[in-house]
């Protein structure tokens, strides 16, 4: 009796340590809290910018609520495809997560000729934490004539074809497809300028050698305050709340027109629903707290906040918008 007992425990003893080499080796999660160690949130794009901002604010708030660290880690290059793209070949045990955009996540990869991920099939969802409109600047020079409205500069352009030049942070960048939409809509020709940041485009736009470009409102009222910037118009249907008296682009003519530069939290496809939701809910409640809306409203920012799907139903909207103007452009890669 004694060795049949011992029998028995040696084989349950046996078949626990064999379903703890089964879970080792395929990653099958044990019983265990979430999180139990730090988180990893990748931001795919240099330290400063709007998104770096957000991500920061969103770090923040989520690792005070499940009470561990969010680490930012900026990993730019290729158009955030390098940091997505990290994101996309990590474990899928919600501790490695991306901020992405429409850039990384959308038109990036359109542009690409062998893309290295599919937002649609390879991101999981989690939420679509803010927005930020863009605003329409032109030069300004104190006390001089200059262009003061959207339409002012519509008519030069078609006074002129062909001669005025709009300056963006690179091909395929958000602003330079927010400008181009602009071109298209308001039916102008005017040429592309590419630059390497949005930095040295401003620059050129104080010396006169570019006429216009998009920024995002953050960093486009900053160049305002300067004086040496005009802001024509904002790109949301709606007037921000930060410049309340500034039209809108849609209003003055160029009816529909509308280009907002949004940012998202995603997770590598394979992460635990469960995980998926506790990472929305405390993300969400992060963004939507009152400190968190106050220091975004003061750069011009819009907390959103949604759901894994209300996420899932926003990135397959924006991905035949964005392929269209892609397409237009001539910058859409072969599929």
């Amino acid at each position: 009796m004694r060795r049949s007992g011992a029998l028995r425990v040696r084989a349950k003893t046996l078949l626990l340590l064999a379903c703890l080499t089964m879970c080792a080796h395929t990653g099958l999660p044990l019983a265990q809290p979430y999180p139990v160690r730090p988180i990893r949130l990748v931001v795919p794009f240099p330290a400063g910018g709007t998104i770096d901002f957000v991500g920061r604010l969103v770090a923040q708030g989520v690792g005070d609520r499940v009470g561990q660290t969010v680490v930012v880690d900026n990993r730019g290059g290729a158009g955030g495809m390098i940091g997505v793209e990290l994101v996309v070949k990590s474990a899928p045990d919600g501790y490695t997560l991306c901020l992405c955009g429409a850039g990384s996540m959308i038109s990036s990869t359109l542009m690409a000729a062998k893309p290295p991920y599919d937002a649609r099939r390879d991101i999981a969802p989690v939420s679509v934490m803010a927005a930020a409109p863009y605003l329409l600047l032109v030069r300004h020079v104190p006390g001089a004539p200059g262009l003061t409205s959207v339409q002012d500069l519509i008519t030069q352009a078609k006074q002129n074809p062909g001669k005025l030049n709009y300056g963006s942070a690179g091909t395929g960048s958000t602003a330079h497809l927010a400008a181009a939409l602009f071109a298209s809509m308001a039916n102008i020709n005017v040429v592309h300028v590419a630059y390497k940041g949005s930095a040295p485009a401003a620059t050129d736009l104080f010396g006169g050698q570019i006429q216009f470009l998009m920024e995002a409102i953050g960093a486009g009222t900053q160049y305002v305050k300067t004086g040496r910037l005009r802001a024509l118009g904002v790109s949301t249907l709606k007037r921000s709340m930060l410049l309340p008296d500034l039209p809108t682009i849609h209003e003055q003519g160029v009816t529909g027109y509308e280009m907002t530069t949004w940012h998202a939290v995603g997770a590598p496809r394979g992460t635990l629903p469960a995980i998926v939701e506790r990472l929305s809910r405390e993300a969400v409640a992060a963004i939507q707290a009152p400190d968190a809306r106050e220091r975004l409203a003061v750069a011009g920012v819009e907390p959103i906040g949604t759901t894994p799907a209300q996420m899932g139903e926003f990135i397959n909207r924006e991905f035949p918008r964005w392929e269209k103007l892609l397409t237009q452009l001539g910058l859409r890669g072969k599929p």
